[in-house]
């Protein structure tokens, strides 16, 4: 998400452009734009300079939108999902805390936006100095 956000300002990306800029093969970037596209987070281009792009502004994708498709509602341990995952859970304590923490995670990820990333990748990248081998 983030190489299409950075690259499809100026134009459509395909699987095979990111596959190289990422080092990640083009069968598993294939895997990974089905739930994307299907959560309408990727758009596809059909046609001569087609590709993908953004479905919404970077701005308006938070992390949270981006992992949910991928992964699944996050959280620590199972039970915290599902009690009966456990024959203890309704007298655990230790899931209350796993419950807090899996609540603090998904408060995280729905507070920082594909945008915010791109400005920290840019801003890193800005500040780096050229790196000379002798």
């Amino acid at each position: 998400m983030l190489d299409v956000a950075e690259h499809s300002a100026t134009h459509n990306v395909t699987l095979k452009d990111i596959s190289k800029r990422q080092a990640i093969s083009e069968k598993y970037l294939w895997q990974i734009v089905r739930p994307l596209k299907a959560a309408g987070l990727i758009r596809t281009i059909l046609g001569p300079g087609g590709g993908y792009a953004l479905a919404r502004e970077a701005s308006q994708i938070t992390l949270n939108d981006i992992l949910a498709p991928l992964e699944g509602e996050e959280a620590i341990v199972p039970c915290v999902q599902k009690s009966s995952y456990c024959i203890r859970s309704h007298e655990c304590v230790a899931r209350d805390v796993w419950k807090e923490l899996s609540r603090k995670l998904t408060e995280v990820l729905q507070s920082m936006s594909l945008e915010d990333i791109l400005q920290k990748q840019k801003n890193m990248t800005d500040n780096l100095a050229p790196m000379y081998c002798i």
